[in-house]
């Protein structure tokens, strides 16, 4: 976007009212959200919070006018009373932010993997219907439009029946930056949790949410046995404490199923994230603008109506869910969804634990 075009949006936010926004968490994704925050008329971010007062700082300082430094929520919420907040801590700490956003009368964006447990969802969901707020999830890949595309598609009958569904996700030979990443204390797990959840929630949309009813899982932890530490790495090896690589299998009530694949140590001819939907006319894949029906051994490219890609897909959910503030639209992710997403990451890692499958 060039210097005139951001003016006259700068112009514009003068004749909107600007939602007071609150970022919690100053790391990489918290400075990315500030970033982007920026860019949207109706967001004012009026103060971050991060427990290390340097981070803070340095983080409200990307903001135009400065917004309020905090190393303290509870303070925070007193001080500058937003209405909108976005937590993007480490998933620890997600609902007992989230639960104290809602009680002070925030909506809420909470980042991925939603919370440590379906307990603590549901406390989430329970605390922002007591205090009428919304909610939504920093999961970007709903603000696709090839995405949005193909749930049109598949809402219209376009696969016939859907059968299955196979989900893979990772990085080649790469851990996230963030130490707090590699804790399983800090994060619920590893690559299952932070990265295969994009392609995973994506799919789980498409389907319609159906409601898990068995899962079976299996994880592993290679990075201590290799010579070398991959190329991006940030900490000791002797603390990692979660999965790299991991693999499941979900029976749904409605009888789909979906394969889950996860790795973070892929090998550099390996495709990092993708998704596959087969039903009884066909199959459509993350891949292209097009569904593949197949009968009788001939294959019929459908071609699907795809929106423009926005600048910004973080960008975009914010202003989908200032949108969704103001009452237009409903938020881009319900709890079911939320919730089922995670009950599935959560049997996962049970089953992966007792080498038996979990019945939900």
């Amino acid at each position: 976007m060039d210097a005139d075009a951001i003016a006259r949006w700068q112009s514009d936010a003068t004749l909107i009212m600007r939602v007071r926004t609150a970022v919690i968490g100053a790391g990489l994704m918290g400075r990315e959200h500030i970033k982007w925050l920026q860019r949207v008329p109706e967001a004012e971010v009026v103060a971050v919070v991060d427990p290390h007062q340097p981070s803070a700082a340095t983080a409200a300082a990307l903001v135009e006018p400065e917004a309020r430094a905090f190393q303290d929520m509870e303070e925070m919420l007193a001080a500058t009373a937003p209405e909108y907040v976005v937590v993007a801590s480490p998933p620890r700490f997600h609902a007992q932010q989230a639960i104290a956003a809602f009680e002070a009368g925030a909506h809420v964006l909470c980042e991925k993997p939603l919370c440590m447990s379906v307990a603590e969802a549901e406390a989430m969901e329970q605390a922002a219907t007591q205090a009428g707020r919304l909610f939504t999830m920093g999961l970007q890949t709903r603000q696709s439009p090839a995405e949005q595309a193909v749930r049109r598609f598949l809402v219209a009958g376009g696969l016939g029946q859907i059968y299955h569904t196979r989900v893979w996700g990772g990085h080649v030979m790469s851990y996230p930056w963030g130490r707090f990443f590699h804790r399983e204390d800090m994060s619920l797990g590893g690559v299952l949790a932070a990265t295969t959840v994009h392609p995973l929630d994506a799919v789980y949309w498409l389907l319609g949410a159906p409601e898990p009813v068995t899962v079976s899982a299996s994880t592993f932890r290679r990075i201590d046995k290799m010579p070398d530490p991959p190329i991006h790495f940030e900490g000791e090896i002797s603390e990692v404490s979660v999965e790299d690589f991991g693999h499941g299998h979900v029976r749904f009530a409605d009888g789909t199923s979906m394969s889950i694949e996860g790795n973070w140590l892929q090998h550099p001819r390996t495709r990092g994230h993708g998704w596959e939907i087969h039903g009884t006319l066909g199959v459509v894949q993350d891949v292209a603008p097009y569904a593949a029906l197949d009968q009788q051994q001939e294959v019929t490219p459908v071609e699907l109506d795809i929106d423009d890609e926005p600048e910004s897909r973080t960008m975009a959910q914010h202003t989908a869910f200032l949108r969704a503030i103001r009452g237009d639209t409903p938020p881009a992710v319900s709890w079911r969804e939320a919730i089922g997403v995670q009950r599935i990451l959560n049997a996962m890692y049970e089953s992966a634990e007792s080498g038996a499958e979990v019945r939900l």
